[in-house]
């Protein structure tokens, strides 16, 4: 399985947010003064849909997921019952490299990703018919927050490499932190 490892080189702890694309992976990781993380990159998530129709919530049985899908939330009318379901059905995503969320409801339908049952992201689809996206490409983008100073994003596609944060002493650039990839 491939990790990216964080590496943490300045004096204070710093947080690290790590993201696949658009979809958030890792969220503030706080790494001591000289330690590191490495942080496993998993192409399987799971999904689950919730809605609240007339005060009650429903919610959808979980959906393994490898890599782009698409997935659509509605409320199917069933005849016989004289009752109402919530549905969510899985379908091949029309992009490469992307999950889609649509719903045909009028509720709000909030779609959460996790892995490992970790919450990483939450997409909330307020309209009906229109597709909400997250690019999960190939590219991990990577930014730290140390002493209350956020750098600048650096952007990877060898889902091994190591980043490390370092405090930047050119002299342009004193005092500053810095991101590194290798």
């Amino acid at each position: 399985m491939s990790s990216i490892t964080c590496l943490n080189q300045t004096n204070y702890v710093a947080q690290f947010v790590l993201a696949r694309g658009g979809l958030t992976i890792a969220h503030p990781v706080g790494i001591a003064p000289g330690a590191s993380l490495q942080v496993p990159i998993e192409d399987t998530f799971q999904i689950v849909a919730t809605t609240v129709i007339d005060g009650n919530t429903y919610t959808s049985a979980p959906f393994q997921v490898s890599g782009a899908a698409g997935f659509l939330a509605q409320i199917v009318q069933v005849a016989k019952q004289g009752t109402y379901e919530f549905n969510v059905r899985e379908m091949p995503a029309t992009v490469a490299d992307q999950l889609q969320f649509q719903k045909t409801c009028l509720s709000p339908v909030t779609f959460t990703i996790s892995r490992n049952r970790t919450t990483l992201q939450s997409v909330v689809v307020q309209d009906s018919f229109m597709m909400q996206t997250i690019d999960i490409g190939n590219t991990i983008n990577v930014y730290a927050v140390v002493n209350g100073i956020t750098t600048a994003v650096v952007s990877t596609s060898d889902f091994n490499a190591t980043i490390t944060l370092h405090l930047d002493t050119s002299d342009l650039e004193s005092g500053y932190f810095t991101l590194a990839t290798s």
